[in-house]
């Protein structure tokens, strides 16, 4: 597997390849890798010639300086699981090749999507986004590029950024990986001690809830259903929310079939954790 760290030598390589007609696909991930990362690598694998993972830990999408500090850094083993899974490269920038003395911070136009859920509690989380993949995206090129639905309102930005500027770059996005206990993988994870990792199972039992439950009542009464499970277990919520699945608007009543998109954040143990379901 090979690594790469400057972005001279990444274009550089993957330019050769591409010229041969080689499929490239690319999954950008912080590190601290988990199946859920190792999911997305492996259908990269399958569906593509060559694929790339990038590691970065990207400051601008941390509006909490101590979130930033607190992310775990586990390099040496992130490489070894990619060789488990036959992933070709890793791309390992520093911040000084992501972000070189003089480079222009890209706008773009997000609309709702910074008015709703992680936007008004994240000042400047999606622009850090915006910046982080639009640059990865035009110094790798892929054919493909995959993300996971953890993060529903990052692959809407992602799919926002995509659609402006790099209309070749195919997206797919791939369901959430869960633990056992219905929890979704997540880096922030490996904060949380074993009693917290319990606790935590109760995001997924609360969302599965409000989904069975629109079949039988309204979406304001499910929802303060699940508000209260969580509640019960002393798990401080800061939303939870019904949106349309395609705009991320807010709904006081259930969508059609599909098109309904249950969001939620919490604390618990300093640890911010997010879910979603959709139905």
């Amino acid at each position: 597997m090979q690594i790469f760290n400057t972005q001279i030598e990444l274009e550089g390589f993957l330019s050769k390849i591409r010229k041969k007609g080689i499929k490239i696909g690319f999954v950008p991930t912080m590190g601290a890798l988990h199946e859920g990362h190792l999911d997305l690598v492996k259908k990269s694998v399958e569906e593509n010639d060559y694929t790339l993972v990038s590691i970065y830990v990207n400051e601008l999408q941390f509006n909490n300086p101590i979130d930033f500090n607190n992310y775990p850094i586990t390099k040496e083993d992130d490489i070894e699981m990619l060789k488990q899974v036959s992933c070709d490269a890793v791309f390992m920038p520093s911040s000084e090749v992501m972000y070189p003395k003089g480079y222009k911070k890209i706008s773009l136009e997000l609309g709702n999507l910074v008015d709703v859920f992680e936007g008004p509690l994240r000042p400047g989380h999606f622009d850090g986004v915006v910046q982080v993949v639009y640059r990865l995206f035009d110094y790798i090129k892929p054919n493909t590029a995959y993300f996971g639905l953890k993060d529903y309102q990052q692959c809407m930005v992602i799919k926002a950024l995509k659609n402006q500027f790099f209309h070749s770059i195919h997206l797919v996005f791939c369901p959430t990986i869960r633990m056992e206990t219905g929890l979704a993988m997540s880096s922030r994870n490996k904060r949380l001690s074993p009693l917290g990792l319990i606790e935590a199972s109760y995001l997924y039992k609360a969302l599965t809830t409000i989904r069975d439950l629109s079949i039988h009542i309204e979406a304001f009464d499910a929802i303060n259903y699940g508000k209260l499970l969580l509640q019960k277990r002393q798990i401080e919520v800061e939303y939870l929310e019904l949106a349309n699945a395609d705009t991320l608007a807010p709904g006081k009543r259930w969508f059609r079939k599909n098109k309904n998109i249950v969001l939620l954040a919490v604390n618990i143990e300093g640890v911010r954790l997010i879910d979603n379901i959709g139905f």
